[in-house]
């Protein structure tokens, strides 16, 4: 009897081999897979074996496999002074960030009156749903432009300034209401413009009719955040706290603070922070407060010295590289949302860590960055064109609505990685940041740009 059994499994075994042999053979290999991950293929039929799969790609997350392809990867891309320059250019020249210092002593209402009614107009051909999935009531969006008091904005606007005192929501209309575009899209809250971190100032601008938001501009975007969210100072003291000489930046993803010994919360990569001094293994940073006027009071906290960097880290392919991995697997957050980031808010971030701001969106950072390439050729040309411009660690790649860092090729193919939401006809979102080839839902062919990031 066992021997019999023996030879039924053995045939059975024998059968399973012999199928998935034929179906290896008969399955073509393809030379450039998306991402590391048996889930992540793109389609049976190009699917290599996984075991080729990853004897040949599983090096291409991490940056080092990325970094050693380099001939220089430390070499300087600009200087502290070149990077002054490319800022004050997006800004002066392209009018595309909002750099503290130069926030204005008065806006024209007519300004403000445009930004608030441009966002709202956005908002109003995408708002259709709340978030339990019904449809919104035909009262809500008039409720929240009544909000907006659009009649009530002045001529002239004096500015006023203040700080985030924790991390807050920039929304496109004065509320916390999250509204849809469809009814599954529950991730996409469209009244989310941005996130921001604490010590981020602002010029305050306008004030909600029920009291309770402020209509505001950051560095690198304007909208309305929540009263309670911030703490008023005078320019001098938010510029003070905002352009202190002696700073930190923080250089990892999530960066947790600590006042008197205790977590309070975090701020992401690239916050710019006063310096107080080190504590053992921890820097005292000041961070802003607001008393009960709702005016600024600073007061001590702390960061793990292993997550801040004194002043800026250099600008070289290696630290932007290096800097983007740290968000490997990281999920993917729109706007801000939840904590994390979309796929502009991810280079912000990057790129922040060596002083260079660049703009909320990434429309805006296509404009902000250098024109390296413009793609209006067919496939294998557009692949050939990269290959010998493309300079990795400076080098984003842009498409309508979406932007990535171009890491280099391998293999023959471009690799980027970019934080992506990524669904294939709506379903099994990657919904993080992945290094993927150019060949991910054909983003080679729908490339308009590649720019670099340099003077």
């Amino acid at each position: 009897m066992k021997k019999f059994f023996s030879k039924v499994l053995l045939f059975v075994a024998m059968g399973w081999i012999l199928t998935l042999s034929l179906a290896i053979a008969a399955s073509p290999q393809s030379g450039a897979p998306w991402v590391v991950s048996a889930s992540l293929y793109p389609d049976k039929k190009s699917a290599m074996p996984q075991v080729d799969y990853t004897r040949e790609y599983r090096h291409i997350n991490l940056p080092e496999f990325w970094i050693d392809r380099l001939r220089y990867p430390d070499r300087e891309i600009m200087g502290i002074q070149q990077i002054e320059q490319f800022n004050a250019q997006t800004a002066h020249l392209k009018k595309l960030t909002y750099p503290p210092q130069d926030f204005n002593t008065s806006y024209s209402g007519d300004w403000v009156g445009d930004k608030l009614a441009r966002q709202f107009a956005f908002l109003a051909i995408r708002a259709f749903y709340l978030e339990n999935g019904r449809p919104i009531d035909k009262r809500i969006l008039p409720s929240l432009w009544q909000n907006c008091a659009f009649d009530t904005i002045p001529e002239t606007i004096t500015a006023r300034y203040a700080l985030v005192v924790r991390y807050a929501n920039h929304r496109l209309s004065p509320s916390a209401q999250t509204l849809l575009k469809k009814p599954g899209q529950r991730y996409f809250d469209r009244n989310q413009n941005a996130a921001l971190d604490i010590g981020t100032p602002l010029a305050i601008l306008h004030q909600s009719a029920d009291k309770k938001w402020y209509f505001s501009l950051s560095s690198s975007s304007y909208g309305w955040i929540a009263a309670e969210d911030i703490a008023f100072a005078t320019r001098e003291e938010m510029l003070r706290f905002s352009r202190s000489r002696n700073f930190i930046t923080t250089i990892n993803p999530k960066n947790a603070l600590f006042i008197k010994g205790r977590y309070e919360n975090f701020v992401r990569m690239g916050v710019r922070l006063p310096y107080i001094g080190k504590l053992g293994e921890k820097a005292e940073v000041q961070i802003p407060a607001r008393d009960s006027d709702g005016n600024l009071t600073l007061q001590s906290a702390e960061l793990q010295t292993s997550d801040i960097h004194l002043g800026y880290l250099p600008y070289t392919p290696r630290t932007i590289i290096r800097q983007a991995f740290k968000f490997l697997n990281a999920p993917y957050g729109w706007g801000g949302m939840f904590g994390e980031q979309d796929c502009s808010k991810f280079l912000q971030q990057i790129y922040s860590t060596v002083g260079i701001l660049l703009p909320r969106n990434s429309g805006d950072q296509e404009l902000a960055g250098k024109p390296l390439v413009r793609f209006d050729s067919n496939t294998k040309a557009r692949i050939k064109t990269l290959i010998e411009r493309g300079e990795p660690g400076t080098t984003l790649l842009h498409l309508p609505g979406h932007i990535m860092l171009y890491l280099g090729s391998y293999k023959g193919a471009p690799y980027m990685i970019h934080t992506v939401w990524g669904a294939v006809k709506g379903k099994n979102p990657i919904a993080k940041t992945a290094v993927t080839s150019v060949f991910f839902k054909h983003y080679i062919d729908k490339m308009d740009t590649a720019i670099t990031i340099e003077p």
